[in-house]
This record gives C-alpha cells, structure tokens and sequence, in this order.
C-alpha cells in the first residue's frame, strides 16, 4: 500500500515536471516567433540579442518533438492514475481485513499485487528521479504518520 502511495505522489511530480517543461518550451516559441517577425526594425539595433533568441528558438522546435514530451506526459499521467487504483484496492483491502478469511485476502492480495506488477511494467521506458522518489517516499510516511527511516534509494541504486 505505502508503495502504491509512493508511486502516485512521484508519478504526479513527474507528470507536472514534463507538463510545465512542455508548457514553458511552448510559451517561448510562440513569443519568439510572434516577437521576432513584428519587431524587425527594434531587433536591427540588438542584432545579437536577436539572433541568439532566434537560434535557441529555432534548436527547441527541432529538438522538442524528439523529446517526445506529450507522449511522457500521456504516460506518466496514466501511471499515476493506475497507481491510484491500486493504491485504493489496497486501502480497501486494509479496512475490510476484518470481514474477510485468510484465504480470501491472500487471493485478494495476489490479484492486486498482479495489477502492481503489470502497472510497474509501464516504467519501464521512463526516467527514474532518486531525489523526487526520496521526497515521495518522505510524503507518505508523513501523511501515514509514520517515522522516516532514511532514504529510499541512495547514489548506489
């Protein structure tokens, strides 16, 4: 459960990390292109100014597509919402121990730990961040009022 937890706090950071990049890319190539045609008479007088912006410009919208931004955002967004899931079958399992045998939580386990590993598969292509896994990791022991224990993954892993 507490990893589930995780990997929704670090999948939304992550998703917001691709989205805001995607976001200010985009920002600065529709000023520049708009700013640089309406204003070539002003841009004669700060030649270099201009054509260095205009060169930055030119390299993130060759760049930018490769980066393959949007597809990282559709897929991170969809890890975090499948980790929700997750993490909801295993907080429903939590609070309905009491009601069930051993035998049907064990089953119960089995099939949400089977959802886990097909979810965990879709990492596969993504980066891995070790500070914001740390600071995930710090979050929910927090919002689970539990004591941290130091670090999730170190320089090592």
């Amino acid at each position: 459960m507490l990893t589930s937890d995780l990997n929704v706090i670090y999948w939304g950071y992550i998703s917001r990390r691709y989205y805001n990049t995607a976001t200010r890319i985009k920002i600065f190539l529709a000023i520049m292109a708009s700013v640089t045609v309406a204003s070539w008479g002003f841009w004669e007088e700060i030649d270099l100014v201009w054509k260095t912006l205009s060169g930055i410009a030119a390299v993130l919208a060759i760049i930018f597509p490769i980066l393959k931004t949007e597809e990282k955002i559709d897929k991170t967004s969809f890890l975090k919402g499948k980790w929700i899931e997750v993490k909801n079958e295993y907080e429903f399992l939590w609070a309905t121990i009491k009601n069930k045998n051993l035998n049907e939580l064990t089953q119960e386990y089995k099939r949400i730990k089977d959802k886990e590993t097909d979810v965990s598969k879709e990492e596969k292509y993504l980066p891995i961040n070790k500070k914001l896994i740390n600071k995930s990791y710090q979050e929910v022991l927090k919002s689970r009022g539990l004591k941290s224990k130091g670090r999730v993954l170190n320089d090592e892993q």
